[in-house]
């Protein structure tokens, strides 16, 4: 078991008001020059979650994933679960994955983690962002609502998809009713260099429904959450009365 005393001394050293920053929990034993990061709030970890990373690691040939958790979130202000409790659950998911990174960023969004992820990585990474389609639309902000939020300034939301899709690649999962054509809808009209930096995979509906959503919502009701959440995860949920 994750010590929490330990978790929270990192998380401190985390501050969403400094420069972007991450921090290791656990670093991934394989090297390698394409990573795939996932960052989520992982509210909790989930079977989705695990498979997702799992599916792109093998789709497009990552050599690591790392599943990063963020001190802040782009909508959200609170959880039902700390911090350090939801990282505990990723520690009990992949600490035997020698594939896999545990991570914090202080920033909560790709265009500010982008820098932070340069200080960490070698330079030549070649940097997927694994997200869901919600999220994708998000990154796009249309109608502009995130320039303002970002630490590095951008005149508007073109100016930072470009910094931020020149530095990576965007792995952009379907959600349920939302697939290829949905995603290839949604970007037609940004520039070529855009369009090519964005990839599709494909995920299957009874996984994405399995979501964090749904556990909370199972637990709160004295449901099972069972096949929904890794084991581990499931009975440290219900040890530590998480989610009631």
């Amino acid at each position: 078991m994750v010590k929490l005393d330990w978790l929270n001394e990192i998380i401190e050293r985390v501050d969403p008001n400094g420069e972007p920053h991450i921090e290791f929990i656990k670093r991934a034993e394989a090297k390698g020059s394409r990573l795939g990061v996932f960052a989520s709030s992982f509210n909790p970890v989930t079977i989705a979650h695990v498979e997702l990373m799992r599916r792109a690691r093998d789709e497009f040939s990552l050599d690591e994933t790392f599943a990063l958790a963020g001190k802040t979130n782009a909508d959200k202000t609170g959880y039902e679960c700390s911090l350090a409790d939801r990282l505990t659950m990723l520690m009990l998911t992949f600490n035997q994955d020698e594939h896999t990174s545990i991570g914090i960023s202080s920033h909560a969004f790709y265009v500010d983690m982008v820098d932070a992820l340069a200080q960490v990585y070698a330079a030549g990474t070649d940097l997927h962002f694994i997200v869901g389609f919600d999220t994708f639309v998000r990154v796009l902000d249309r109608e502009n609502k995130y320039t303002e939020k970002y630490h590095r300034k951008f005149t508007d939301r073109a100016d930072a998809l470009h910094y931020l899709l020149a530095r990576s690649r965007l792995i952009v999962a379907a959600r349920a009713g939302a697939g290829y054509r949905d995603v290839r809808a949604l970007v037609e009209s940004e520039p070529a260099e855009i369009r090519e930096r964005i990839l599709y995979l494909d995920f299957p509906d009874e996984l994405a429904d399995r979501s964090a959503t749904e556990v909370r919502k199972r637990v709160r009701a004295g449901q099972s959450i069972t096949g929904l959440v890794p084991s581990q995860v499931e009975t440290f949920i219900h040890e530590r009365e998480l989610y009631r």
